[in-house]
């Protein structure tokens, strides 16, 4: 699985919440040092994408995303630099 994960990371895609939810889940499960910067750019482009949606329905995506980035720093301190810039 590990080998797909930039196609699970599609599913963010979806407007249903709870498939995002599963997604980001998985994601965080397979995400490893080689696919980090690559998992990484793909959630900051997600995060950019809610800043101009629907507050109502970008907030719960938008906090989700955060504390995913977040976790990936945590796992993988050297990405830290391309996270906050």
């Amino acid at each position: 699985l590990k080998t797909l994960i930039m196609d699970i990371i599609r599913g963010l895609s979806s407007p249903n919440i709870d498939i995002k939810k599963k997604v980001l889940d998985l994601v965080m499960e397979l995400v490893s040092p080689s696919s980090i910067d690559e998992v990484i750019a793909v959630l900051k482009k997600e995060l950019t994408k809610t800043q101009g949606a629907d507050v109502e329905k970008s907030t719960e995506f938008r906090q989700m995303l955060i504390q995913a980035i977040h976790k990936c720093v945590i796992r993988f301190p050297e990405i830290a630099g391309t996270v906050v810039h």
